[in-house]
């Protein structure tokens, strides 16, 4: 047998020993003293108890005695785990033990002590357990597969553990720290928070967590989660204390601060957030729960120890804890947790240790490695072929028999075997059932829930407060308080908001909307005025000339944009009705114009085109009819109908509400929690593009507004009178391009003010169709009441009309009159004395002309009878078109 033999390089401390006499096992008091752990960087146990001739089976032990995270506090519950497995016969003829080493968590000293305390070092370890925090453990899981060790953390909780093909041969007591993001969603969920905001350390432990954390949020879209990272490396700019003091570390809504660093680096964090008066009840921090006791108590910031511990109050801590539920239960060990604990304790208090959490996953751990162990030597027993094979790979004579005692690290026989027995391991532990998935990671069972707050001696203290209970996938169930727990003890002064805006969801002032609907409500009874007016009086001499056809169409385009004024002034709170209030408006308003806009359009049109056209063919003039207008309408109308209805088939482009903050309402700030409510409303947009087509529509209505002044422009100086509408017209087409120019301006920089918007919107639309129909009809009803019998529309000179054409007889003297004031306006009727015009397209001068009989059959046929606009100077001159 290989006596312990201790690398020349190392130095040899007193060990650490005690026993319990406690059901099988007996106790042996510790010889070691805190002050003799303080420095070293390895040691063995106390020498075995008299008599004890069993053969030693040495376990790799590594810890942390020192850096950023120490786990030297461990070392009772290794002890108490091999005091428990030698106190009987578990390992039949074979006595455990371990050899510890200090890896500081600093990967060049763990990758010293590993080579020299572990791998060279004699007796060969048949298992090694370590390095002491996740940067010691990834570097050495790394290479010990190449000594034919499997290896085994107690304390580190790296999800980079995961990966079967960098650490082939690596097992982890503790569940990885990705399962946090599962107790984040049932915390979030439990206290009906919807923010999460991280400020993490760029180190993998960290990043891994929050990496995990923004892809749950994929899956749970109502929760909002933010981070912002910083670096160790004193040469980079995001350094800790760059954004702490340019104020990016807290510069979100979220009040939910999850705090993904080590312990020194927290400690800055939370006394500018004492400074900066983000604590309870504002604020919550979350934290690691891994932290040694009182690691707030620092003198390194510029905050006293009260005040620390006034950042800290009721924070949260998560830490992963698959604790056996029944603590009285004896486990695999034959120790109940209770009597762990009483065990741990008593070791905890001799070696002026702190109590905590590494004890018990250490414990298992040393307990894993036993049983794997008790079942190679069983193998080995009870397999002569697989004992050949053990034997063979350590160089054994022929026909020898292999013992543990004659494991190496040139012996890949005993790593399979060890490995798949740790791979099938299921025992209960301390810490609960001990089973691992296909990569060697511990199967979670339930994550403690911790809380900071201020005992009855008003010191700061870390209180369990209960459980999120994890299923077999490692997926979060429920979150359970331990008893004693609830809302009322965790928040006594009740839940603390996570910053979520209190959004306050609005509408459009009732004011707004009732003036907007009277408004509306008038101008459709207008409509209707007019319309009736145009059918009782449709016979009239006067309403016949003037297209009662094309009027008709008028009253109904503006009481359709009247009726779109109904739905421009009114909001709901509903997202669905306010989407389809946002389509049907953009409809109606659309179309509306178009039918309202159109007969003014063709009606000036038609004055153009016979004033820039004096000299028609006689035999097959060209006029322009009713027909042609209302086909005119329909194309208007129709390349409204066309756009509408490619926004409305493609998704991206069709409209919905969406909600959006408004800035005409102030934020509130109220409560104890300084809760912020923002005022809201549903706007309409689309996912892209609705500046844009919007900007198309308004486009093609603005070039409809272009054609018609540049019409009303070219007969700006046309005036009939009596039936004269092209100075009406003119009018309404000046005053509608204003009313469409302030909607546009208003539709691209008052979005966001519902109400200013609805008002100008409806009012825009309102002022166009009300100008159309007092200046189309108004004129008309006052003709119509002092000319009933439209005497003054046919005086005394004759024009005498035969089955061909309607001859225009004027008297010589007014021709020649007539002649010299046309030639002041259009050099082409400079030297017409008389035009015959034919039978569609007759048209005569004359200061007053009277039609006969057959005449009026002629104008009949011709549909009815328009006005036009004269191109004379002279008040006197009327203008009578026949077939307009």
């Amino acid at each position: 047998m290989e006596p312990n033999v201790v690398h020349p390089a190392c130095v040899v401390y007193a060990t650490l020993c005690f026993l319990t006499i406690l059901n099988e096992a007996s106790v042996v008091a510790f010889q070691s003293t805190s002050s003799d752990l303080e420095g070293q960087d390895h040691m063995y146990p106390s020498t075995v108890a008299p008599g004890d001739t069993r053969t030693p089976l040495t376990l790799g032990l590594m810890l942390s005695f020192s850096g950023d995270y120490v786990t030297k506090d461990a070392i009772p519950g290794v002890q108490i785990a091999v005091d428990t497995i030698n106190a009987g016969d578990f390992l039949p003829g074979y006595r455990l033990q371990y050899s510890l080493t200090n890896s500081q968590c600093d990967q060049t000293v763990t990758l010293t002590h590993f080579f020299e305390d572990i791998a060279w070092s004699r007796p060969s370890k048949v298992g090694f357990i370590g390095g002491g925090c996740d940067d010691s453990t990834i570097k050495t899981a790394e290479i010990s597969y190449f000594f034919n060790l499997t290896q085994l953390s107690c304390d580190s909780t790296t999800p980079e553990g995961e990966d079967r093909t960098k650490f082939k041969r690596y097992f982890q007591i503790l569940p990885n720290d990705i399962l946090f993001s599962q107790a984040f969603i049932q915390i979030l969920n439990t206290f009906n928070w919807t923010k999460l905001h991280a400020i993490n350390l760029e180190f993998h432990l960290f990043v891994q967590t929050l990496n995990l954390l923004e892809s749950l949020e994929q899956l749970s879209p109502h929760h909002n989660f933010t981070s912002v990272s910083y670096s160790s490396d004193p040469r980079a700019t995001n350094t800790l204390d760059a954004i702490l003091s340019n104020g990016q570390a807290f510069n979100t809504e979220s009040r939910i601060i999850y705090l993904a660093m080590y312990v020194d680096d927290i400690i800055p964090v939370l006394c500018e957030a004492y400074h900066q008066n983000k604590v309870y009840p504002l604020y919550v921090f979350i934290t690691l729960g891994w932290y040694t006791d009182g690691w707030w108590d620092s003198s390194t910031v510029n905050c006293t120890s009260h005040q620390m511990e006034i950042a800290l109050n009721r924070s949260l801590a998560m830490t992963l804890d698959p604790l056996i539920k029944d603590t009285n239960m004896t486990t695999s060990s034959r120790l109940s947790f209770n009597q762990y604990r009483k065990l741990y304790l008593e070791g905890v208090s001799r070696l002026n240790l702190s109590d905590v959490y590494d004890g018990e996953p250490c414990f298992d751990a040393v307990w894993s490695y036993a049983i794997a162990l008790n079942r190679t030597i069983q193998d080995l027993r009870s397999d002569p072929a697989f004992n050949r094979l053990a034997a063979a790979a350590s160089h054994l004579p022929p026909n020898s028999t292999f013992y543990m005692e004659n494991f190496t690290y040139a012996n890949d026989v005993i790593l399979e075997r060890m490995y798949q027995h740790l791979m099938n391991a299921s025992f209960v532990g301390i810490t609960g059932n001990i089973s691992f998935n296909a990569n060697g990671i511990r199967n979670a069972e339930r994550i403690r829930i911790q809380q900071y707050r201020f005992n009855n001696s008003n010191q700061l203290q870390k209180f369990d407060i209960g459980y999120v209970t994890l299923d077999q996938n490692g997926q979060s169930v429920a979150f359970d308080f331990l008893p004693g727990e609830s809302m009322e003890t965790i928040w006594p002064d009740g839940v603390p908001h996570d910053g979520t805006l209190i959004k306050s969801t609005i509408n459009i002032e009732p004011w707004v909307t009732a003036v907007m609907y009277i408004l509306a409500t008038l101008g459709i009874a207008l409509a209707i005025i007019c319309f009736i007016f145009m059918v009782v009086f449709r016979e009239r001499k006067f309403i016949r000339l003037t297209s009662p056809n094309i009027n008709y169409i008028t009253c109904g385009g503006c009481m359709v944009l009247y009726t779109s004024i109904f739905f421009l002034a009114i909001q709901s709170t509903d997202e669905t009705i306010t989407t389809a209030i946002c389509n049907v408006r953009i409809w109606l308003w659309a179309i509306g114009y178009s039918v309202a806009f159109g007969p003014v359009l063709g009606k000036m049109y038609r004055v153009y085109y016979i004033f820039n056209n004096p000299k028609p063919n006689k035999k097959r003039g060209v006029m322009i009819k009713d027909w042609m207008i209302g086909v005119l309408i329909s194309v208007l109308a129709g390349i409204d109908v066309i756009i509408l209805v490619i926004v409305t088939a493609v998704p991206e482009l069709r409209t919905t509400a969406v909600l959006k903050q408004s800035t005409e309402y102030p934020q509130i700030v109220s409560g104890a929690f300084h809760d912020t409510t923002i005022n809201c409303i549903f706007i309409c947009d689309s996912q892209k593009g609705y500046t844009i087509w919007h900007g198309v529509l308004f486009g093609y209505k603005g070039l409809i507004q272009v054609v018609a002044i540049l019409l009303a422009f070219g007969t700006r100086k046309v005036k009939v009178k009596g039936l004269d509408d092209s100075k009406y017209i003119a009018a309404i087409i000046y005053v509608t391009s204003i009313c469409l120019v302030v909607v546009i301006i208003s539709f691209a920089t008052l979005r966001d003010k519902v109400n200013t918007l609805a008002a100008i919107y409806s009012l825009g639309f309102w002022c166009a169709a009300t100008i159309i129909l007092l200046l189309v009809f108004i004129p008309k009803f006052f003709a119509t009441y002092k000319d009933p019998e439209g005497q003054t529309v046919f005086p005394s000179t004759i024009v005498q009309v035969d089955s061909d054409h309607c001859k225009v007889v004027a008297l010589e003297k007014r021709i020649q009159i007539l002649e010299q004031q046309l030639a002041h306006e259009h050099k082409s009727l400079e030297n017409m004395k008389q035009l015959t015009i034919s039978h569609d397209s007759n048209v005569g001068f004359g200061e007053v002309i009277q039609y006969d009989t057959d005449c009026n059959d002629s104008f009949e046929s011709a549909d009815r009878i328009e006005d036009y606009n004269s191109v004379v100077k002279s008040k006197e001159i009327s203008l009578i078109v026949k077939g307009i």
